[in-house]
Formats: structure tokens, sequence, C-alpha cells
């Protein structure tokens, strides 16, 4: 029976009074309400009995069995079908009492939580969890304040925390997990300084984490998993010397781990999974000697992990995954003496798997080393291995091959096997045995599958996890297998690597069914999909050289149900394209708009002789890590793989050798109607082919003409690929056009026009808007806002012998800085981006920010920005910028990443501050370069002498130190010392934000 909350209040406040306590003597009971019920209850007369009964009666009309025993309910004891009160009395006087704890956990309660309960002034204890509350908290529990724990865990409450919880100061333990409450985290919360625990994982909690807490110098557990907090993490938790437990996983946050933590050495277990986390992992970690679990996988850290992790005697769990620009190998010695699950995948691991950890590490029973370099043979002594996608080799040791062991050897160079015959456990009977090569599959096997075609295909059509089944007019492949691998001979296969951590792996998972269909015409592709704990691989076998359009669907069907809360989880992985990262951080309801929606992207892809389509989706440890346990990995619901070339096979028809003769016969004829056709046909495909500006359409013939055919009268700059062309449109609409040089070859084509649709996609106040964009055959248009003022070079350099008023004052410097930083944010990691990738614009430099009419900053020049592959990131950048402007890693050879544009940006910083170029130049003097300038005045102590002089006082003092010390760290000659760029706005917005604007122009 499920039993309304509010009949379960009211009763309790019949039974105290309005919380003013029960009093009884010999023959009376005090209290207009009580006496009522007496009256409603006839033939009680003993008091004692009366309370008694009424609390069976409250028991009875809740739908809950009696107790077993006529016991006082006025006790601690509890059944989980019970309703537990507890009773606390004065102790001058025996008759005065009063309810101090009400506990009703998992007896199916249903409804809101009654603001009456406020009215039991005396609790000390409420515990409500695991029932089926909805509802907000109401704000009138704040006037329990000698309550001291409030547990409303597993219910299904909504809306804000209230703030106003701040005030219960008794409180010590406060329990709100597993609910779907929003919002950001109250700082009030920082109050409450008597608090040891404090949950607040598994809701949909937004915002910054209030620094606040750093107040709550008694707490011991932190729990803040599983939300969507983003922000980086505030210093002053580093104050809470005494926590034990700091869960922060399967977050969205951001900049570094900060060095504050170096104090909390009480730590038994901390988690900060699934974050944007980066920088290295610190060493302080290493001296956390209590410390029994340590969750650092799926964040974008870089280096190695510290050598002195690896001495952590008590640690039990180690989870590292992703670390980015590294390489490193296992210490000689390790002491991880306790350590249960060991998962360090795809850290770049080196060199060879040491013998200690079999046979030192004896409560070893996990053991995840997959995707990294590992070379040489596996250890006798290990086995529950995962070691897919390695360099190992040599003979794999029978010992391992156990039909219950967690094993993965897949992706490697393994010589031999031995031969591991498994009887059918479908049936007991059968003498038929398989032969397990458990080092299969290899890229040897799948470029041999790939050779076996008896014909060439010019498309492929898969199901994903779902039967053969028509849709968009093609007919689609059923996928239906459970195995890890399977194949369709000379058509396509798929391999599923990896396992799930804390719960093996359940074959019957990798096929998943939608529980609510989509309303699309496509529906049948949606029904089902396939899943994979780790890395899903499809290959498209014996296609036909040349270039495809690869679209891949969607749709999110397991994290849905409100029920066991896994739409609460976070599903994030990566798509790659022929090795290369098309998406990162794919999130499908984000991209869907919601559970059970479908969504579907396109990608170009080139496919060469002999060697199949490859199609991987990868989960880098992003997201939920168990939520629900063992199916937070890749999910995809239909593939299809058309041409981008004619399919006609080129043998020629009676008709056509005819028709041939003929035009032999009037050749130039037909070549004067060919000519004058394809100009007409060209005309009109300008002249339907629409670009939206300003709320208004223009065709693509219209700008041409704008730019009077692209007239060097008209041109207004040059750009990396191209030259641009201002274009006047009618009503005194202005655009920028950039017309690019045309590749030379097919696949650069094919690439480009790929490249135009993703940057299309791309949308925020501080880029220069690339509204559209064209490319067919040797016409490549990239088409912009046109910025009337101009670049921010210009704005600094060129407006010296003119009046002020164009003259760029402190405020426009600061929000120009700020602006660039957002607009750098954007391409390299915020997520509002509809295509999930890291961009490196590459060319950061006074010239290509411009301004608009407010003086807002603008990237430009970003339309062929790189697409950053940080699995080659020594090919993903040429050197192309302005020279004075370059990280030194251009110059040195060294890995390029997003971190050069951070250079460049603190070289443009010092620019706007000083008002002066990075190199001026003065007849008959060196140059003067701006960078040394600044390090001088840096180290001298009077960094404030390089403001521009033409401001004179009319600059504020704190913004100005705060951007020279940025402008440095930026300009830092190691890349992994250099702030992001998030951490970079995140300190300019917190300084803008802290200075009142009348005090804006005033040292």
């Amino acid at each position: 029976m499920v039993v309304p909350f509010f009949l379960s209040v009211l009763l309790l406040l019949l039974l105290c009074q309005h919380g003013s306590g029960f009093k009884f003597g010999a023959q009376q009971v005090k209290g207009h309400i009580v006496k009522k019920i007496l009256t409603q209850l006839k033939g009680y007369l003993v008091v004692m009995k009366i309370i008694t009964q009424l609390k069976g009666y409250l028991v009875l009309k809740l739908g809950l069995k009696e107790p077993s025993t006529s016991r006082n309910y006025c006790s601690s004891e509890t059944d989980d079908r019970s309703i537990s009160f507890e009773c606390g009395c004065n102790e001058s006087t025996t008759n005065s009492c009063h309810i101090t704890s009400l506990v009703a956990s998992g007896v199916r309660l249903n409804g809101q939580i009654d603001k009456r309960l406020s009215e039991l002034t005396h609790l000390k204890k409420i515990d409500l969890s695991s029932n089926q509350l909805y509802g907000t908290i109401p704000e009138s529990l704040r006037k329990l304040t000698r309550l001291q724990t409030l547990n409303l865990a597993y219910n299904q409450l909504s809306g804000q925390i209230p703030p106003t919880l701040g005030n219960l100061k008794a409180l010590e333990t406060l329990d709100l997990h597993m609910n779907f409450l929003d919002d950001s985290i109250p700082p009030s919360l920082g109050n409450l300084t008597n608090l040891t625990t404090l949950y607040l994982d598994g809701n949909m909690l937004s915002g910054r984490i209030p620094k606040e807490l750093g107040n709550l110098l008694n707490l011991s557990s932190l729990y803040l998993s599983n939300n969507q907090l983003s922000g980086y993490l505030p210093r002053e938790l580093g104050n809470l010397s005494k926590l034990e437990e700091l869960l922060l996983h399967s977050n969205n946050l951001t900049g570094r781990l900060p060095d504050s933590f170096v104090n909390l050495k009480s730590l038994l277990h901390l988690s900060v999974s699934g974050n944007k986390l980066s920088g290295e992992i610190p060493p302080f970690i290493a001296n956390f000697t209590n410390l029994t679990e340590l969750y650092i996988m799926g964040n974008d850290f870089e280096g190695e992990l510290p050598p002195g992790i690896f001495n952590l005697s008590g640690l039990e769990l180690l989870l590292v995954s992703d670390l980015k620009n590294t390489s490193f190998r296992f210490p000689e010695i390790g002491n991880l003496t306790s350590i249960n699950y060991l998962v360090l995948r795809n850290c770049s691991l080196t060199g060879g798997i040491p013998d200690y950890i079999g046979n030192n590490w004896k409560s070893l029973h996990y053991l995840d080393l997959s995707f990294n370099d590992l070379s040489g043979s596996i250890p006798q002594s290990l086995y529950r291995l995962l070691l897919t996608n390695n360099k190992l080799t040599g003979s794999i040791p029978p010992g391992i091959l156990k039909r219950d062991a967690v094993l993965d050897l897949s992706y490697n160079n393994f010589t031999d096997f031995i031969k591991y015959n498994i009887t059918d456990p479908s049936n007991h009977n059968s003498t038929e045995v398989k032969t397990l090569d458990p080092g299969k599959p290899n890229m040897v096997s799948i470029l041999q599958l790939s050779k076996n075609c008896t014909s060439e295909h010019h498309s492929l059509f898969i199901n994903c996890g779902g039967a053969r089944t028509n849709a968009e007019g093609n007919p689609y492949d059923e996928d239906i297998s459970t195995e890890t691998f399977f194949s369709v001979p000379g058509t396509w296969a798929y391999s599923c690597s990896g396992d799930s951590i804390f719960k093996p792996s359940n074959s019957s998972d990798f096929v998943k069914n939608m529980t609510c269909g989509v309303s699309l015409s496509e529906e049948s592709l949606y029904k089902t999909a396939r899943f994979c704990p780790v890395s899903l691989t499809y290959y498209g076998f014996c296609l036909r050289k040349g270039s495809y359009t690869v679209k891949l669907h969607f749709a999110e069907t397991i994290y849905t149900q409100n029920e066991d809360y896994s739409n609460l989880g976070t599903r994030i992985f990566d798509v790659y394209i022929q090795g290369e990262r098309k998406l990162k951080d794919l999130n499908i309801i984000e991209m869907a708009k919601g559970p059970n929606e479908a969504w579907k992207t396109n990608f170009t892809a080139i496919v060469d002789d002999n060697y199949p389509l490859e199609i991987h989706f990868f989960w880098a440890g992003k997201g939920s890590l168990a939520n629900p346990a063992a199916l937070n990995g890749p999910l995809v619901s239909a593939i299809s793989v058309t041409p981008n070339f004619d399919v006609n096979d080129g043998k020629l028809s009676a008709s056509q050798i005819a028709g041939i003769t003929i035009g032999c016969a009037f050749a130039p004829l037909l070549l004067f109607l060919f000519v004058w056709k394809m100009r007409l046909l060209g005309n009109r495909e300008f002249r339907e082919t629409q670009i939206e500006v300003q709320k208004r359409s223009f065709t693509l013939q219209q700008i041409i003409d704008g730019t009077k055919n692209f007239s060097s009268k008209m041109e207004i700059g040059r750009g990396r690929l191209g030259v641009v062309y201002k274009a006047n449109l009618p009503d005194q609409i202005k655009l920028a056009v950039k017309k690019i040089s045309p590749p030379s070859e097919q696949r650069e084509k094919d690439e480009l026009k790929s490249e135009i649709g993703n940057l299309i996609s791309l949308s925020h106040e501080n880029l220069v808007q690339l509204l559209g964009g064209y490319s067919n055959k040797d016409l490549h248009l990239l088409i912009y806002e046109y910025m009337e003022i101009g670049s921010l070079h210009k704005a600094l350099f060129e407006q010296r012998h003119t009046n002020t008023e164009t003259e760029l004052n402190w405020s426009a410097r600061f929000d120009i800085c700020l602006g660039i930083a957002k607009g750098l944010n954007y391409l390299h990691e915020e997520e509002e981006k509809s295509i999930k990738i890291k961009i490196v614009h590459g060319n950061i430099n006074a010239d290509n920010i411009l301004l608009d009419k407010t003086h807002t900053a603008k990237l430009s020049d970003f339309g062929l920005a790189t697409i950053y592959n940080e699995e080659d990131p020594f090919t993903a950048i040429k050197a192309r910028g302005s020279r004075v402007y370059m990280a030194p890693e251009h110059a040195l050879g060294k890995a390029i990443t997003v971190k050069a544009d951070v250079y460049s940006y603190g070289v443009v910083v010092l620019e706007i501050v000083s008002g002066r170029s990075n190199t001026e130049y003065i007849p008959n003097q060196e140059a003067d370069f701006l960078l040394d300038t600044a390090g001088r005045l840096h180290q001298q102590g009077k960094f404030l002498n390089l403001v521009d002089k033409k401001l004179g006082s009319r600059f504020d003092n704190k913004q100005a130190l705060t951007l020279l010390h940025l402008a440095m760290e930026c300009i830092n000659q190691s890349p992994t010392l250099r702030p992001s760029m998030s951490e970079v706005v995140a300190k300019l917005s917190d300084i803008k934000s802290s200075v009142p604007s009348s005090s804006s122009e005033v040292v």
C-alpha cells in the first residue's frame, strides 16, 4: 500500500499538540486537539493506553503492520515496514515528553513533505529516505533548530535545495542524495559548522561548488558526484583537514586540482573521475598514506602518474585513464600490496608488465592495462586481465584461459596461442567444441578479412543491435549477435573490447531495446542499439576506393527512467572515423534534446584499396562511472555508408556508342552547347543557394555580385588560405567573403566540404559568425559577418594620431581581453558546440581579432582552424601564424595543443595592456621585444609601468595586475604550466564582478 505522507504528518501533529509535546497525568490529557481525539475515540479511559492506541492507530492508518510485541512506540527500534518515533522527556519531570526522532525509511510513503512537519520543533532526527516523496523540500524546515540528522535520500524530490537549511546550526548529517534536485548548491550550507556528513550526490545540481563549503571544518564525508557541477575546484576545500571521503566524480569540473588539497591528509577515498580536470596529477597525492580508493580516470590530465602512488601500501582501488601527452613505465618497485582493482587504461604506458604485479600483489583480482603501448610477454602469474590494444608478443599462458575469468587480449601481436576447447554450454550432450584464440581479433586478422573480397561494394547499411529492416529507402543488415566479435564475410564486422569495472559485463547487454519509440520515418532504426563497455569498432570491408558519407544514428535508450534514477546518468564517448577523432565528449541526450529521441550526424570518409572503413566509438572515462553499473560505454543505433561518387561501372551501351559517334560529327556545336548549358546550370545553382543574414535570405549570386565578381577593388584582406572581399548587399547590409584557394587533391576537397559543414555550426558572441559556406568544383567560399571597426591591431596601433574618441579606454581593453578568452574557451573546451571537438585556432594575433561597433572582440580567421588530434599532436598543426605570436613548441618541433593558443593569447594581452606591438622597430636601434620588457618589469616589481601611458591614471590597478600576471602565466615556456582558457575566463570574470563599474577607470 502506498501511504499519503500528509496523513502521517497530520496524525503526528495530533499526537504532540503541534510540537509542544504531549503531557499526561493520572487522569487527564491537556490540549484541545488531544481532547477532541479523546472525544472521538470513545471508551479509552486510561491516558497511557490512549497514547499507545493513538500510535497504533497511526500505524494502521499508514497501512503498516503492527509491531510484533507491545513495545513502546517511543523507541529507536524499527523494522523494514515500521515508522519509529523516539521521545525525549524533561529530566526535571517525568510527565513532559517530546518527539525527537522520526524514522520512516523504506515504507513507501507517497506525496509531498508536509510543511507542518516543522512544527515538531524538538526533532533531532528525520529519516524519510527510500520512499516515493516528490515536490520540493519545505523551507519551513528552518524552524527545526535542534535537528542533527536530515535524511531525504532516495526519493523523487525536485527543485532547489532551500538556502534556509543553512539555519540548522545543530545539523551533523545532511543526506539528500539520489533525488532530482537542481539549481546550484546554496553557499549558506557553509554555515553548518557542526556538519560531519554532506551527501548531495546523484542529483541535477549545477553551477560552481561554493567556496563556503571550506568552512565546514568538522566535515568527514563530502559527496557531490553525479551532478552537473562546473567550474574550477575552490581552493578553500583544502581547509577540510578532517575530510576522509571526497567524491566529485561525474560532473563538468575544470581546471587543476588545487595545491591547497595537499592538506587533505586524512583522505581515505578520493574520486574526481569523469570530469574535465587538467594539468598534471599532483605529486602530493602520494603523501595521502591513509588512501584506500583513488579514482582519477576520465579527465584531461597530462604527464605521468606520480611514481609515489605505487608505494601506497593501503590502496585497494586505483583507477586512472586517458592521460595526455605522456609516456612512462611502471616503476622498478611497486608496493601496492593491498590493491584489488587496478585500472591504467589509455595512459601511454610503455615497456613490459613487471613480474611483481603477479608475484607480490596477492589481493589483485582485476587488472586493466588496455589501450597502452606495452610490449613483451604476459607474466605467467597473471590472470583476470584486460590487455587489449597493446604491443604484447610471445605466447599466451594457458593458466589465464579460464571461462570465468575477465579476459581481453585482443589487438596485440601474439605469435602463437594454445588452443582452448570449449564445450557448447547450451547443449550439455553436445560433443562439438570451439577453438578459442584469445589474441583475436587483431589488426592482422582484420586486414585479412578486408582482403577476402569476391566483389566490391559502394554502400553499407547496419541496424545496430536489431533485425533486418528497411529505412530511408535502403535495406539495413541485421546485427543481433551478443559476441564480442562478429563478422559478415566480405561485408562488415564489429569488435567490442574492454569491460566494466565493478560489475562483469553481461553479453546480453550488448543489444539494447528502446522502451519508447521515436516519431520518425526511420523509427525502426532506433528501436534497438548496440552497446559496448569501452571500445566498439565497426569495419566496412570490400568498399570501392573513394569518398563516402558516413551517417551515424543515435538515441539514448538506457538512461531514460526516473524510477531507477538512470535518467540521472550521463553517457559521454568519442567517435573516430578512419583513426581521426570526429566527435569528442558526445552526449546523446544533449544532442537529441532528451532520452528516447533520435539524433544523427554525417561525416566524410576516404577509403583506400585493401583497407577497411573503420568507425570507432570509445569511452574515455567521462560521464557516469556506475549509473547504472556496467552500462556507461558507447551506444549506437544504426550506421549508413553511401558513396560521394558515380557508382556506374564504366561500361558503354549501344545507344551510348551511337551517341558518341554522332557527337564526334557535331563536336564543335556540342562543345558550344555544353559550355552554354553549364554556365546556365552554374548560375542556377548560385541563384538557388540561400544564405541567411540578419533574418533575410540572399542568394549566393547576390553575394558574388556584391563583391563585384571578386574584384580586387573589393579586397579587404588576405587570410590564411585565400583573399577576403567585401560584399555590398541591398539595404546597406555588408558581408565578408573569403575565397579560398582551391585544393589540388580530391581528398582535400572532400575534407574541405566536410570542414565547412562542421564550422558553420560554431556560434559564439566572441567569434566572427560564419554565416555559410559553399564548396563545389573549384569555388570554395566562407561567408562571414562584416565588422565595421576592423581589427584590434588597427584600434591599438594605427589610431595614435587621431582623436581620442577612437582610442580604447581601460574598460574596453579589459572586456576585449575577457571576450578573446571566452572565444578561445569555446573553441577549446566548452560543450555548447554541436561538434564535440577541440579546435586549435593556431593564428591568434591582433590582426585576427575584430571589433564590432560596441568594441566586442571577435576571433576571425578561424574558419579553417585545425581540429586538434590528441593522438597525433605533432602533425596536427603546421606553423602558420605570425612568428612573434607563436608558441616556442612550434620551433622546437614539440607537440602542438590548445596550449599554443594560450601562449598567443598571453602575447595579445600584453599588447592590449601596454598599447605596444610585440616588436616595435625604432630606427637605428635593436628591436625592443615586448615580452622581454614585461619579464624585466615583472622581476623588478614595476609591472604597472607596462600599462599604456595614453591611459594616464584612468585604469583599474587590480584588473591590470590580474591581466599582466595571467599573461605571464600564458607565455610560460612549458605548455603544461600554462593555464587553460576556462581558468583564464573564470579569473577574469571573478575580478570583473568584484570591481565596481564606477572605479573601473581609476587607480
